[in-house]
């Protein structure tokens, strides 16, 4: 109230996960099990399934890497990739889970050490209706952010509700 912002203004943080990979070990190369893990204790704590999310920004350092996030996230419907959800069209601003709706990383330069401030930032200015152009055709309530380093060696997951 003392800085002229209601609840309205705001977005909620329901979830948080953090995982770490063991650094001397590899692991399969089309999969990413610490982002997964996160993921898992994110929608514990949010107490949520992936179906329930809207809108999602994921680290994508690679083209291969965005998909392999979705994957790790659960996004896709049963029996399906996160590349068949590229392929369907449903990761598109007019899609059923709009990625990375302002270009991703790669788009904006991969802000090293700004990553995840510059993913819940996209998150919020969806929700709140202030992406112009790029808008979303539909204001997600329940978005989620995936971010990792090193391989898949570090993940933080975070999911948020809009008010």
């Amino acid at each position: 109230k003392k800085l002229g912002k209601t609840e309205a203004d705001a977005i909620e943080l329901i979830g948080i996960g953090h995982a770490t990979g063991n650094l001397f070990v590899d692991a399969d190369p089309l999969s990413m099990p610490t982002t997964a893990f996160a993921a898992q204790n994110c929608y514990e704590m949010a107490n949520i399934s992936p179906s329930d999310v809207n809108i999602a920004e994921v680290h994508d350092c690679f083209t291969i890497t965005e998909i392999l996030m979705m994957d790790a996230l659960k996004l896709a419907q049963s029996g399906s990739t996160g590349l068949d959800m590229v392929r369907n069209g449903e990761t598109t601003l007019e899609g059923r889970i709009p990625v990375n709706t302002g270009g991703g990383l790669v788009a904006f330069g991969h802000p090293v050490g700004a990553t995840g401030i510059k993913q819940v930032l996209e998150i919020y200015r969806q929700m709140k209706g202030l992406c112009g152009d790029y808008q979303v055709s539909k204001i997600p309530n329940v978005g989620i952010t995936a971010n990792m380093g090193g391989d898949d060696k570090t993940a933080v997951v975070g999911l948020f509700r809009n008010h």
